[in-house]
């Protein structure tokens, strides 16, 4: 282990703290990817579980816009009202089916005397100067059963809107516009009117269930967390490989110096002197990756002895039985 003692210099320590912090970072962000992977999981399971459920109904149909639930996220419900049609908002820069539109908010007072905000759906941008839809379909008249599943609201935006428009679907917003309660703690995007009307929005699109590559993401980052300290012990063990060669080197200048020079420093080889010392300082002074080529190579291990180290020893063997006779 002395071999690694260089570890214990404080260059050495800045580099192991450098790579427990990226590897503390990696895994950061790989917490976080996961983080992003358990909830669009979480999501897509509820998505699975209410998209295509039974519709609530009576009280419990009209509950979730004045209480929230997240877990009834996309659950149908099914309310028995009339349309506010007066009170219809649009809400801007919607974009779908690679168009933007708008999508067409309106308010629903059900039987049982409770508003909600119902999203009739979407109409696309007109072919006018102004950006406003050509037509924006008209709700039933009189009494609808309508269909509808619930999304919670939107966050206010700092954006304004022209008159009649409103910039996210803030629930909030839009119980001080009309200045009448509502329930605020969710709308709902329709699904279906009885009676039917004969030009409807074109209905929001069946939400993608896909975690998307936040799982990845995250082995990945694990992975560099790891890889930070096997780079690490790739650099220590080459140093000790390198420390290695330079006294390799050393001993082969030694070598070398041992057959121009006496052990009292005196000059016993042929030829000039001074172009031995030249040689040696310009070998002195090469880089690493040239260095080595002066080193002497280690010599690889066999595992089995060769044909010829067969036979020597088959020879040895007969000597000796020999001398012995």
């Amino acid at each position: 282990m002395g071999r690694y003692r260089f570890l214990l210099s404080g260059r050495w320590i800045g580099w192991f703290l450098l790579a427990c912090a990226a590897a503390a970072v990696s895994v950061h962000l790989a917490g976080w990817q996961m983080d992003r992977n358990d909830h669009l999981t979480g999501e897509n399971a509820k998505i699975e579980r209410n998209y295509d459920a039974e519709p609530l109904e009576g009280s419990a149909a009209a509950a979730p816009f004045a209480r929230a639930d997240p877990s009834l996220t996309w659950h149908p419900v099914r309310l028995t009202g009339r349309y506010l049609p007066e009170d219809q908002v649009l809400v801007r820069n919607r974009p779908q089916d690679g168009r933007v539109g708008y999508e067409v908010l309106v308010p629903f007072r059900t039987t049982g005397g409770a508003t909600v905000v119902l999203d009739r759906g979407w109409v696309p941008t007109g072919e006018a100067a102004n950006g406003m839809p050509d037509e924006v379909p008209a709700p039933p008249a009189g009494e609808v059963v309508v269909e509808a599943r619930l999304q919670p609201g939107e966050p206010a935006v700092d954006r304004g809107a022209p008159e009649g428009q409103i910039a996210s679907v803030d629930l909030d917003e839009l119980r001080d516009r009309w200045g009448y309660a509502i329930g605020t703690a969710a709308y709902g995007e329709v699904r279906s009117e009885q009676p039917s009307p004969a030009t409807a929005p074109a209905p929001a699109p069946a939400p993608e269930v896909d975690s998307g590559p936040h799982l990845s993401y995250s082995l990945q980052w694990y992975a560099f967390a790891a890889l930070f300290f096997v780079a690490y012990g790739w650099a220590a063990r080459q140093q000790v490989r390198n420390d290695e060669w330079d006294r390799q080197y050393a001993a082969e200048v030694e070598r070398r110096l041992a057959r121009f020079y006496d052990e009292d420093g005196t000059y016993i080889g042929e030829g000039d002197e001074e172009l031995v010392l030249r040689e040696l300082e310009m070998a002195d002074d090469m880089p690493p990756h040239l260095k080595q080529l002066m080193r002497p190579r280690p010599q690889r291990r066999r595992s089995r002895p060769t044909a010829e180290d067969e036979e020597d020893a088959l020879l040895d063997a007969l000597e000796r039985r020999a001398a012995g006779d």
